[in-house]
Protein backbone atom coordinates (compact mmCIF):
# COMPACT_ATOMS: atom_id res chain seq x y z
CA UNK A 1 0.00 0.00 0.00
CA UNK A 2 1.55 3.60 -1.18
CA UNK A 3 1.88 5.90 1.74
CA UNK A 4 -0.35 8.79 2.19
CA UNK A 5 0.88 12.18 0.34
CA UNK A 6 -1.38 14.65 1.60
CA UNK A 7 1.50 15.55 4.26
CA UNK A 8 3.88 16.57 1.92
CA UNK A 9 3.42 20.02 1.47
CA UNK A 10 3.18 20.71 4.96
CA UNK A 11 6.52 19.39 5.42
CA UNK A 12 7.70 21.32 2.44
CA UNK A 13 5.87 24.43 3.57
CA UNK A 14 8.03 24.03 7.29
CA UNK A 15 11.21 23.28 6.02
CA UNK A 16 11.21 26.70 3.74
CA UNK A 17 9.70 28.40 7.12
CA UNK A 18 12.95 26.89 8.87
CA UNK A 19 15.29 28.06 6.32
CA UNK A 20 13.65 31.69 6.63
CA UNK A 21 13.98 31.97 9.96
CA UNK A 22 17.34 34.02 11.32
CA UNK A 23 20.00 32.42 13.00
CA UNK A 24 19.87 35.22 16.24
CA UNK A 25 22.57 32.36 17.97
CA UNK A 26 24.78 33.73 15.46
CA UNK A 27 23.76 36.89 14.32
CA UNK A 28 26.95 38.28 16.62
CA UNK A 29 30.11 36.00 16.31
CA UNK A 30 33.29 36.73 18.58
CA UNK A 31 36.53 37.48 16.95
CA UNK A 32 37.63 40.28 15.59
CA UNK A 33 39.27 40.75 11.63
CA UNK A 34 41.23 43.72 10.95
CA UNK A 35 43.14 45.44 7.81
CA UNK A 36 46.41 46.24 8.01
CA UNK A 37 47.35 49.65 5.86
CA UNK A 38 50.11 51.78 5.24
CA UNK A 39 50.70 54.77 7.70
CA UNK A 40 50.13 58.06 5.14
CA UNK A 41 54.10 59.42 3.92
CA UNK A 42 55.47 56.60 5.83
CA UNK A 43 59.28 57.41 4.90
CA UNK A 44 60.24 53.40 5.53
CA UNK A 45 61.80 51.43 2.99
CA UNK A 46 59.30 48.81 3.31
CA UNK A 47 55.67 50.11 1.76
CA UNK A 48 52.44 48.06 2.16
CA UNK A 49 50.44 48.36 -1.48
CA UNK A 50 47.49 46.21 -0.39
CA UNK A 51 45.73 45.62 2.58
CA UNK A 52 46.84 42.77 5.22
CA UNK A 53 45.05 41.51 7.69
CA UNK A 54 44.99 40.72 11.41
CA UNK A 55 42.37 37.77 12.69
CA UNK A 56 41.66 36.85 16.08
CA UNK A 57 39.56 34.01 17.45
CA UNK A 58 38.60 33.46 20.71
CA UNK A 59 39.50 29.94 20.82
CA UNK A 60 42.85 28.48 22.45
CA UNK A 61 43.28 31.34 24.64
CA UNK A 62 42.69 34.37 22.16
CA UNK A 63 44.78 32.78 18.66
CA UNK A 64 46.16 35.24 16.15
CA UNK A 65 47.01 35.29 12.81
CA UNK A 66 48.85 37.83 11.00
CA UNK A 67 49.15 38.06 7.33
CA UNK A 68 51.00 41.06 5.01
CA UNK A 69 51.16 40.73 1.45
CA UNK A 70 52.49 42.69 -1.43
CA UNK A 71 55.04 44.58 0.77
CA UNK A 72 57.63 46.48 -1.31
CA UNK A 73 60.49 48.70 -1.14
CA UNK A 74 60.21 52.43 -2.52
CA UNK A 75 61.20 51.28 -6.06
CA UNK A 76 58.33 48.78 -6.09
CA UNK A 77 59.89 45.46 -5.52
CA UNK A 78 59.49 42.71 -3.23
CA UNK A 79 61.18 43.59 -0.04
CA UNK A 80 63.12 40.55 2.26
CA UNK A 81 63.50 42.45 5.71
CA UNK A 82 64.29 40.85 8.71
CA UNK A 83 63.66 42.18 12.43
CA UNK A 84 60.47 43.66 11.85
CA UNK A 85 57.69 44.16 15.23
CA UNK A 86 53.81 44.18 14.96
CA UNK A 87 52.65 46.04 18.43
CA UNK A 88 49.44 44.96 20.02
CA UNK A 89 47.91 47.74 22.34
CA UNK A 90 45.27 45.70 24.47
CA UNK A 91 42.88 46.10 27.40
CA UNK A 92 42.84 42.60 29.33
CA UNK A 93 40.00 42.61 31.30
CA UNK A 94 40.50 46.52 31.63
CA UNK A 95 44.55 46.20 32.27
CA UNK A 96 46.44 47.71 29.37
CA UNK A 97 49.04 45.51 27.88
CA UNK A 98 51.35 45.37 24.64
CA UNK A 99 51.97 42.25 22.47
CA UNK A 100 55.92 42.30 20.41
CA UNK A 101 56.59 39.62 17.90
CA UNK A 102 59.06 40.29 15.66
CA UNK A 103 58.60 38.38 12.00
CA UNK A 104 60.54 38.69 9.01
CA UNK A 105 59.45 39.56 5.56
CA UNK A 106 60.44 37.31 2.66
CA UNK A 107 59.48 37.62 -0.99
CA UNK A 108 57.08 40.52 0.20
CA UNK A 109 55.05 38.15 2.15
CA UNK A 110 55.15 37.68 6.18
CA UNK A 111 52.58 35.77 8.43
CA UNK A 112 52.92 35.72 11.90
CA UNK A 113 51.02 33.32 14.52
CA UNK A 114 50.33 33.11 17.99
CA UNK A 115 47.88 34.45 20.93
CA UNK A 116 47.13 37.41 21.57
CA UNK A 117 48.94 37.59 24.69
CA UNK A 118 51.93 34.86 24.45
CA UNK A 119 53.46 35.38 28.03
CA UNK A 120 49.54 35.31 29.61
CA UNK A 121 47.38 31.71 29.56
CA UNK A 122 43.58 33.22 28.82
CA UNK A 123 40.81 31.75 30.38
CA UNK A 124 37.24 31.72 29.38
CA UNK A 125 35.22 34.91 30.24
CA UNK A 126 38.45 37.04 29.63
CA UNK A 127 37.84 40.15 27.59
CA UNK A 128 40.21 41.39 25.18
CA UNK A 129 39.65 44.88 24.26
CA UNK A 130 42.08 45.86 20.87
CA UNK A 131 43.26 49.64 20.95
CA UNK A 132 46.27 49.52 18.87
CA UNK A 133 48.08 47.51 15.88
CA UNK A 134 51.16 49.21 14.89
CA UNK A 135 54.00 47.64 12.38
CA UNK A 136 57.33 48.91 12.93
CA UNK A 137 60.43 47.92 10.73
CA UNK A 138 63.85 47.37 11.77
CA UNK A 139 65.13 50.59 12.53
CA UNK A 140 61.98 51.76 14.74
CA UNK A 141 59.74 53.51 11.38
CA UNK A 142 55.96 52.89 11.88
CA UNK A 143 55.30 51.64 8.47
CA UNK A 144 51.64 49.94 9.48
CA UNK A 145 48.44 50.29 11.12
CA UNK A 146 45.18 49.38 11.62
CA UNK A 147 43.74 50.98 8.16
CA UNK A 148 44.22 49.87 4.36
CA UNK A 149 45.26 51.52 1.18
CA UNK A 150 43.63 53.49 -1.24
CA UNK A 151 41.17 51.19 -3.36
CA UNK A 152 40.74 48.01 -0.69
CA UNK A 153 37.38 46.45 -1.81
CA UNK A 154 37.82 44.03 1.06
CA UNK A 155 35.78 45.18 4.60
CA UNK A 156 38.39 47.92 7.43
CA UNK A 157 37.11 45.97 9.96
CA UNK A 158 34.18 42.89 10.89
CA UNK A 159 34.44 42.58 14.83
CA UNK A 160 32.97 41.81 17.37
CA UNK A 161 31.85 44.95 20.35
CA UNK A 162 32.83 43.78 24.01
CA UNK A 163 31.29 45.54 26.85
CA UNK A 164 34.12 47.89 28.26
CA UNK A 165 35.90 46.45 31.86
CA UNK A 166 35.36 49.76 33.18
CA UNK A 167 31.90 51.14 32.31
CA UNK A 168 29.19 52.92 34.59
CA UNK A 169 27.13 53.10 32.06
CA UNK A 170 23.06 51.53 32.73
CA UNK A 171 23.63 49.80 29.38
CA UNK A 172 24.78 46.07 29.96
CA UNK A 173 25.30 43.25 27.95
CA UNK A 174 23.34 40.25 27.67
CA UNK A 175 24.51 38.73 24.42
CA UNK A 176 27.53 40.68 22.01
CA UNK A 177 27.28 43.07 19.24
CA UNK A 178 29.57 43.47 16.33
CA UNK A 179 30.51 45.93 13.84
CA UNK A 180 31.42 46.37 10.38
CA UNK A 181 33.05 49.01 7.78
CA UNK A 182 33.99 48.98 4.25
CA UNK A 183 35.97 51.98 2.18
CA UNK A 184 33.85 51.55 -0.90
CA UNK A 185 30.10 52.16 -0.87
CA UNK A 186 30.88 55.92 0.68
CA UNK A 187 32.42 53.86 3.50
CA UNK A 188 29.51 52.20 4.62
CA UNK A 189 29.77 51.07 8.37
CA UNK A 190 27.08 49.09 10.57
CA UNK A 191 27.17 48.03 14.46
CA UNK A 192 24.44 46.49 16.34
CA UNK A 193 23.67 44.28 19.45
CA UNK A 194 21.37 41.40 20.08
CA UNK A 195 20.07 41.70 23.63
CA UNK A 196 21.58 45.03 25.73
CA UNK A 197 19.66 45.04 29.41
CA UNK A 198 19.60 47.26 32.53
CA UNK A 199 21.78 46.31 35.88
CA UNK A 200 18.29 43.99 36.92
CA UNK A 201 18.81 42.08 33.56
CA UNK A 202 16.01 43.36 32.29
CA UNK A 203 15.63 44.61 28.27
CA UNK A 204 16.48 47.99 28.34
CA UNK A 205 15.08 50.76 26.17
CA UNK A 206 17.70 52.86 25.94
CA UNK A 207 17.78 56.51 22.87
CA UNK A 208 20.84 58.12 21.74
CA UNK A 209 23.47 55.34 21.68
CA UNK A 210 26.40 56.62 20.11
CA UNK A 211 29.00 55.12 17.87
CA UNK A 212 32.17 56.88 17.64
CA UNK A 213 34.99 56.00 15.05
CA UNK A 214 38.38 57.75 15.24
CA UNK A 215 39.80 58.03 11.38
CA UNK A 216 43.02 59.26 9.95
CA UNK A 217 42.14 59.84 6.00
CA UNK A 218 45.09 60.57 4.02
CA UNK A 219 47.28 62.02 7.16
CA UNK A 220 44.68 64.11 8.73
CA UNK A 221 42.79 62.99 11.81
CA UNK A 222 39.10 63.10 12.29
CA UNK A 223 35.99 61.62 14.05
CA UNK A 224 32.97 60.52 12.49
CA UNK A 225 29.86 59.55 15.03
CA UNK A 226 25.96 58.68 14.44
CA UNK A 227 23.65 57.51 16.38
CA UNK A 228 20.91 55.35 16.95
CA UNK A 229 18.35 53.85 19.43
CA UNK A 230 17.94 50.63 21.30
CA UNK A 231 14.13 49.34 21.77
CA UNK A 232 13.54 46.21 24.18
CA UNK A 233 17.29 45.45 23.97
CA UNK A 234 17.98 45.56 19.85
CA UNK A 235 19.59 48.43 18.08
CA UNK A 236 17.30 49.27 15.90
CA UNK A 237 16.79 49.47 12.67
CA UNK A 238 16.92 45.98 12.07
CA UNK A 239 19.59 45.42 14.68
CA UNK A 240 22.24 46.58 12.99
CA UNK A 241 22.17 50.43 11.83
CA UNK A 242 23.81 51.94 9.39
CA UNK A 243 25.76 55.07 8.09
CA UNK A 244 28.17 56.45 5.32
CA UNK A 245 31.29 57.35 6.64
CA UNK A 246 32.13 59.84 3.69
CA UNK A 247 35.20 57.51 2.25
CA UNK A 248 36.59 57.24 -0.96
CA UNK A 249 38.09 54.56 -3.00
CA UNK A 250 41.44 57.16 -3.33
CA UNK A 251 41.67 57.42 0.24
CA UNK A 252 44.06 56.03 3.12
CA UNK A 253 42.53 55.38 6.10
CA UNK A 254 43.56 54.64 9.75
CA UNK A 255 41.56 53.62 12.33
CA UNK A 256 41.90 54.89 15.88
CA UNK A 257 39.25 53.29 17.76
CA UNK A 258 35.92 52.58 17.52
CA UNK A 259 33.84 53.41 20.80
CA UNK A 260 30.17 53.04 21.77
CA UNK A 261 28.72 54.89 24.17
CA UNK A 262 25.27 55.42 26.06
CA UNK A 263 23.18 58.94 26.32
CA UNK A 264 25.52 60.36 28.80
CA UNK A 265 28.18 59.60 26.93
CA UNK A 266 29.34 56.59 28.88
CA UNK A 267 31.49 54.29 26.80
CA UNK A 268 30.04 50.70 27.45
CA UNK A 269 31.54 48.64 24.05
CA UNK A 270 34.35 48.82 22.07
CA UNK A 271 36.45 46.67 19.78
CA UNK A 272 37.72 43.25 21.01
CA UNK A 273 36.33 39.97 21.91
CA UNK A 274 35.52 37.32 24.53
CA UNK A 275 37.22 34.68 25.31
CA UNK A 276 35.48 31.19 24.85
CA UNK A 277 37.90 28.44 25.32
CA UNK A 278 41.58 29.01 27.37
CA UNK A 279 44.92 27.72 25.77
CA UNK A 280 45.56 24.25 25.74
CA UNK A 281 47.91 23.30 28.18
Amino acid sequence: MSRPRTNRPSRLLLACALLLLPTVALAHKQGVHLAIGPVFGNPSSIQITKAGVLVARPFGGGRMVFNLRALRNLAGLEITAPSNQPRLGLRVNGVPTTTVLPFEIRDGKATVRSTLTPGTNLVQGDRIEVTSVDLHDQDGIRFGTFGVPSGTRSPILASSLIYAAESTSVVRFSKGGDTRLKLRDDGNSNSGFDTLVDAAGHRITHPGVTVELGLVRNGVPSTFSYTYDIVNGRSVPDGRPVAQVGLGMTETVEITRLDVFDNTHVRFATLGMKVVAPKAP
